[in-house]
């Protein structure tokens, strides 16, 4: 039993850390959807500016981002709403395609994109990892 305590303790511990490292350097958690998301395929249909009052417009960096990955964002069980991404931890300078190394075999031992990754573009990649 004191194993068990000693493994919950830990995954608290760094449940909490992230959360705290995720708020020191100033990143928020988006706004999760008040809505259910059946039916309701186009986003932009309601979020757009000045398309519906008063539901909140999509902030303007939202830009050119398409409808599919609004949910890995707001939907109220998505990861980032739960947990804080692991900061990237080298320069992005020069180095736009992540895929380039992060894909499954790629570059060892630079970690893989997880399989719940899969069909996300390079730049997507940033709105989640910073550059700790």
């Amino acid at each position: 039993m004191n194993h068990r305590r000693t493994i919950a303790a830990s995954a608290f511990l760094i449940v909490a850390l992230a959360a705290f490292a995720w708020q020191q350097a100033g990143w928020t958690t988006p706004p999760a959807m008040t809505h259910d998301a059946a039916g309701r395929d186009n986003c932009m249909m309601c979020h757009k500016a000045g398309a519906m009052e008063p539901v909140p417009d999509a902030p303007a960096d939202h830009e050119g981002r398409p409808n599919e990955i609004c949910l890995m964002c707001h939907a109220p069980d998505a990861a980032v709403q739960t947990t804080a991404p692991p900061a990237t931890p080298h320069p992005l300078e020069g180095r736009d395609n992540c895929m380039m190394c992060h894909t499954a075999g790629a570059m060892e031992p630079v970690p893989d994109a997880p399989a719940d990754h899969e069909g996300r573009d390079n730049q997507y990649c940033t709105l989640c990892h910073k550059p700790a």
